[in-house]
């Protein structure tokens, strides 16, 4: 007689349906809308770049297309002089730069976290809803991480390459890092955190219930 399934492997494949189910509509939603979505996020985009190192004068942010592939692109000119251990780097300030990265790279991590929480069964409807604005704070932080993080880093990986190639840069390693696959990894982190903050906070709800009550 063949055995029957565990518990844990019927809710692993349960998932593994919904989760294909929803990755596919998730996707097919940012094919129809991602691009108008990403033109909504530049300018949180160009905010946190700004923030994060004011060396770049901004000249524009935009989602453009080449060679059959939608980008996000940056262009850039230099606001102040460059500092690398050695020395001080400064440019004609006429000059500009510009980094790229795909279209894709915006909407696909999100989607994957989407997909998977929208997938996993929740223990309760009180869990169900926690997820909502937990995801929210998540997707945000996972784009935070992604698409403003590369576009720093190529553009400081340009002057790292020209001036000082042996320099050691924690941002170039994450660039790296996002680059070989951690993007998709943190899109499932990102789902995972959700899933595992809400159901604490949703046991944490019950349990008081049960002692006021």
């Amino acid at each position: 007689m063949r055995p029957e399934p565990t518990a844990a492997a019927s809710v692993v494949v349960t998932f593994a349906w919904r989760f294909a189910l929803c990755l596919g509509l998730v996707l097919a939603a940012t094919l129809r809308w991602g691009q108008a979505l990403a033109e909504a996020l530049l300018p949180l985009i160009a905010a946190e770049i700004n923030l994060l190192d004011n060396t770049y004068r901004i000249v524009s942010l935009e989602v453009v297309q080449r060679g059959g592939e939608e980008l996000i692109r940056i262009v850039v000119t230099l606001a102040r002089c460059v500092v690398l251990p050695d020395s001080a780097h400064c440019a004609d300030p006429r000059a500009q730069a510009q980094a790229t990265t795909l279209l894709g790279h915006l909407t696909l991590p999100p989607a994957l976290a989407v997909a998977a929480v929208l997938a996993w069964p929740p223990a309760s409807w009180r869990e169900a809803l926690l997820r909502l604005p937990l995801l929210l704070v998540g997707l945000l932080l996972l784009l935070a991480l992604d698409v403003p993080m590369v576009l720093w880093a190529s553009l400081w990986q340009l002057h790292v390459e020209a001036f000082a190639p042996g320099l050691f840069s924690p941002l170039l390693l994450w660039l790296d890092f996002v680059q070989s696959g951690g993007r998709m990894a943190l899109g499932l982190v990102c789902a995972a955190a959700v899933l595992a903050l809400a159901r604490a906070l949703a046991g944490r709800g019950q349990v008081r219930r049960g002692v006021g009550g």
